[in-house]
């Protein structure tokens, strides 16, 4: 059983998150309008925490009193979802920031009624805003509480509200998941049947709500346990087919797991890294971190779509096993087929193209740092390893890294993994002094002097630029110019 608070008081909650004060008196002062503080807010709140978003649903007109608690809390309403209604205000303020308060009109005949249609029961509770303002509650009894959200809480216990909850939303599936690992707790019975019987309902869902709940995932430390449950859960072949034959799948003596485990080690390691990065790459540790805070489409961090890379950085595994004569396994360019099943993930969760050529590139460049030290790189290699990589080092150098550490077996030794990480450093080293000196020309240098058009020829072009420009062989805009035009007219 988890300590849940027997009582709730208006004082104790705006101490615990001011922001509520001015929002809640003014709310109040809206009598008749029958408005209830629902779902994540009062499941964290009860939890000890203090979440961004608020939300409310009212008899009253949403878009009015939208637009009056965003004049009083100086943010900006909108509308939310045309289909229900709903309108979203966003604000400053309290200890968390950007704050997000959504107002929504209340679903069927009742708020009993309204919170049937949720997706489980610890998100299905309600409190009456008038209630709450007029003097202190006894929980849970002064809730709105049919499905028992309250009691599942307290146990730990993740359920549905109904029957129909996954039938209603297939993306529930996947955020199952998360909010599993994220508060601890453990399947109904009932629940993790359906979430089985149901898994295939989620090839219907719109691959960019299915983004939304998978990057709300990966925002999260300790990603691995939550994506082991796919196995678990029957999701994984349709929400991640390309790691189905990866299960089970042998390795070679560099390793001592499968495929699939060895990828959920992977991604434990990187989150290890991602956490503490001077533990490995000390001094760099902040511009690391830096990096990896980044927003990369809408105000989801790089970190996020690294871990998703790192799901996929395998992929191609399966399809390019072979054994030579003695037996012994290989997966010749098996970064070339992840790298294609990383292009089909992306499309089908619809990520933006900035995203979506990052996965790509970090999936397809995992192998370049290893294949590089195997040819024992000069530094004219080296420039052009990071002219390849480009802006994506850092993230490559985490990866790999972090697969590297999942790579414990026989023929993988402790100077061999230190080795790398050296080598790593000095890669580190080097991309922060060349981000130091700027470009000579860009792209749109190249469209508009040369008159070339968009494509992955320029990106070819840049990169030989880049090369030269770091050996000191080119010193202007003009020299860069000429020798871009050079190798449009004669190649290498």
């Amino acid at each position: 059983m988890r300590p849940l608070p027997k009582t709730l008081e208006l004082g104790e909650l705006k101490s615990a998150d001011p922001f509520m004060g001015p929002l809640l008196s003014f709310l109040a002062s809206r009598r008749g309008k029958e408005i209830y503080l629902v779902g994540g807010y009062l499941r964290d709140y009860f939890l000890g925490t203090t979440p961004a978003d608020i939300d409310f649903i009212t008899a009253g007109d949403p878009r009015e009193l939208a637009e009056e608690a965003a004049a009083r809390l100086g943010g900006k309403a909108f509308l939310l979802h045309e289909e229900d209604g709903a309108y979203r205000v966003v604000a400053e303020g309290g200890w968390n920031g950007r704050r997000t308060i959504d107002f929504a009109p209340i679903k069927g005949m009742s708020v009993e009624e309204d919170l049937s249609y949720r997706d489980f029961t610890i998100n299905a509770m309600a409190l009456d805003i008038e209630r709450l303002v007029g003097g202190e509650l006894r929980l849970p009894r002064d809730l709105v509480d049919k499905h028992y959200g309250w009691r599942d809480l307290s146990r730990g216990i993740l359920r549905e509200c109904s029957n129909e909850s996954f039938l209603m939303d297939p993306v529930r599936l996947v955020r199952a998941l998360r909010f599993r690992h994220i508060l601890g707790l453990e399947y109904e019975e009932r629940t993790l049947n359906h979430m089985k019987k149901y898994a295939p309902l989620i090839t219907r869902a719109p691959g960019e709500r299915i983004a939304v709940e998978l990057l709300e995932t990966l925002l999260m430390p300790d990603t691995a346990p939550i994506f082991s449950d796919l196995e678990a859960t029957g999701l994984m072949q349709h929400v991640f087919p390309h790691l189905v034959p990866l299960v089970g799948l042998e390795q070679n003596a560099y390793h001592h797991l499968d495929v699939w485990s060895h990828t959920l080690l992977a991604l434990e390691e990187l989150d290890r890294l991602i956490s503490d990065p001077r533990a490995v790459f000390p001094g760099h540790e902040e511009y690391i971190t830096g990096r990896l805070e980044e927003p990369l489409q809408d105000l989801y961090p790089r970190k996020a779509f690294l871990r998703l890379a790192a799901l996929y950085h395998d992929a191609g595994k399966a399809e390019t096993l072979s054994r030579d004569a003695s037996g012994r396994i290989h997966f010749y360019a098996h970064q070339k087929h992840s790298r294609e099943a990383a292009v089909e993930l992306v499309e089908r969760l619809r990520l933006s193209r900035r995203a979506g050529d990052y996965i790509v590139g970090v999936v397809a460049g995992h192998m370049d740092i290893g294949l590089a030290m195997a040819d024992r790189p000069t530094p004219r290699r080296i420039r052009r390893l990071l002219a390849r990589l480009g802006d994506e080092l850092v993230d490559v150098v985490l990866l790999s890294t972090a697969d590297r550490y999942a790579t414990r077996g026989p023929l993988s030794t402790p100077e061999k993994l230190e080795r790398y990480v050296a080598f790593c450093r000095t890669l580190l080293d080097e991309h922060r002094r060349e981000r130091e000196m700027p470009p000579l020309i860009m792209g749109r240098d190249l469209i508009h002097e040369l008159g070339l058009e968009q494509g992955p020829f320029i990106g070819e072009i840049l990169k030989e630029v880049r090369v030269a420009q770091l050996e000191g062989a080119l010193k202007s805009r003009e020299d860069a110019l000429r020798f871009a035009r050079d190798l449009v007219r004669y190649g290498d």
